[in-house]
Parts: C-alpha cells; structure tokens; sequence
C-alpha cells in the first residue's frame, strides 16, 4: 500500500480509554510528546484522581499539549450516557473540531473476568452480562459517539483497538477475555470495510507487567497459565509498558500497516508463547 504521513506530525485530538494506569497511562506519557504543539489529549477512566496524577505529568513532560480529564464508566448502561460525549467537551473546553488534522480514540480499557471459573461455571448471567457491558458494549457506544463528532471525512481519523493474542488463541480460565478479544477485533474489521477511510489498528502489546497480568499469575484457576507468566518472568520475556508502547509508537510513526490489521508485539524468542497460550494485558 502507498506509505503514508507519520501520525505524530499532525495536530491531533486524542482520546484513551483507560489512561489511569498500566499501558493506557504509559500511552498518554509517551505520545503527548510526540504530538505537536496545541494538540489536545483526553484522559478517560474511572478514577479521576489518578486521571488528576496522569494530567500532572504531562504537564510537566509536555507543556504544549492540552490535557482534559474525563471520568468515564464504560460499563454504565444508562440510556444517554455515551451520546454527545465529544459534542460538550468541546463546547465547554470552546474548542472547534474543525481545526484539528487529525482526531484519534485509543479503545484501551479492558477487564480480564472472573478468571477463577472454567467455562462451565459461568452461570451468573449478570456477571456474564456486565463483562461484555463494559469490554464490547461499552466500546462500541463510545466509538460511535467519537466519529459522530468527528464525522468530517477531509480529517484524518484514527482508530487504534488494543487486543491480545488471546483473541486467536484459546487460553484457559480467560473465557470471557477471549472471545470479548475476539469481537472487538471482528467489529473493527467490519468498521474497516463499512467506513474505508478511517485508519484501524488493532494491536496487542504482548506480555506486558500491569496489575492485570500479575493478577493472572496468581490467580488463574489454570496452573498451565500461572505456570507460562512465572517462566516468562523467570526468563526476562514480560515486557514493561514503556517497551511495548515504543513499539506502538513506531507502528502510527511508519502509518504502513494494512487497515484492520492485527499487530502482534511479541518476542517470538520466548518458548513459552509455543504452547499456544498467549497473555496481554
């Protein structure tokens, strides 16, 4: 395909989900230095004072861009909540959308499930229901409200879906984490050829050190998995965030990935990804 601009060039509106901690607030750190002056970055989870803590030190780091926080539960199912989000943050920031080159939404935040139950023993269908609420519904209310602000097909618009290789590989007590992996990556491939123009990626980070994944170690209901996260740790193979977003940031600066791809970040070294269980967080 024809290479195209670097990302980071462009004077952009960005928005992350789950920038609170973990990658998401690794990526917020990373790319606000990146992008050039005036641009602006959101910063969406629940927990507003660690939002609050984010916003500080990208203020220090990046003095040039504009931070905005937003607390943001995307699992709240109250009818209204995601329409207009864009609209009234612009309005009351007295933004106008028309001068930025490029908007951007990061759809990072993820939870991982009850990773204590095997399959068969999913039978609470509120818990069931909550999980796909928060990691599919939630998700596609929210990209819909962004690109029904940012619907101007001259600005360039970005999507960027992080995943895992859980999405391909089955990976046991991760039921719920997988096949929800799974629909987001199918949802944006149909974005992709529904609305060509928009630019998707769909990456996964790789065996990233987060509270999700140390989570993981110890407290899969499945030994084989407890036992792949300690010898990837034991042998230097869980990357940090800063490693693995260095690598993202590499992808958007080469803008070559086909549309919808789907980014693996793995060290393929690694014996343990050969036992067909891959983790990300």
């Amino acid at each position: 395909m024809e290479k195209q601009e670097n990302m980071f060039l462009k004077k952009s509106f960005v928005a992350i989900t789950g920038a609170s901690r973990g990658i998401g607030r690794c990526m917020a750190l990373k790319f606000a230095v990146k992008f050039p002056p005036n641009s602006v970055l959101v910063l969406m989870a629940r927990n507003v004072e660690a939002l609050e803590s984010v916003r500080t030190e990208l203020q220090a780091t990046a003095p040039n861009i504009t931070v905005f926080v937003r607390q943001y539960d995307q699992g709240n199912t109250n009818e209204g909540y995601f329409k207009g989000i864009f609209d009234s943050l612009l309005t009351e920031n007295k933004l106008s959308k028309g001068v930025f080159e490029q908007v951007m939404l990061v759809h990072n935040c993820a939870t991982i499930g009850d990773k204590e139950k095997t399959t068969l023993q999913l039978c609470d269908a509120d818990l069931v229901r909550s999980y796909y609420d928060i990691n599919l519904c939630g998700m596609i209310l929210l990209n819909a409200s962004f690109f029904a602000t940012f619907c101007d097909p001259s600005t360039s618009r970005v999507v960027v879906n992080i995943t895992s290789g859980t999405s391909k590989v089955p990976s046991p007590s991760l039921h719920l984490y997988c096949s929800g992996k799974a629909a987001r990556d199918m949802f944006f491939r149909v974005l992709s050829a529904e609305e060509p123009y928009i630019r998707v990626l769909t990456y996964a980070p790789g065996g990233v050190d987060t509270d999700m994944l140390r989570d993981l170690e110890e407290n899969s209901s499945s030994t084989p998995i407890r036992k792949m996260l300690n010898g990837l740790r034991q042998d230097g193979h869980i990357l940090t965030p800063d490693e693995s977003v260095a690598n993202l940031e590499q992808i958007l600066e080469d803008n070559a990935f086909e549309n919808a791809d789907h980014v693996d970040n793995y060290r393929q070294t690694a014996q343990p990804y050969r036992t067909n269980l891959y983790i990300e967080t």
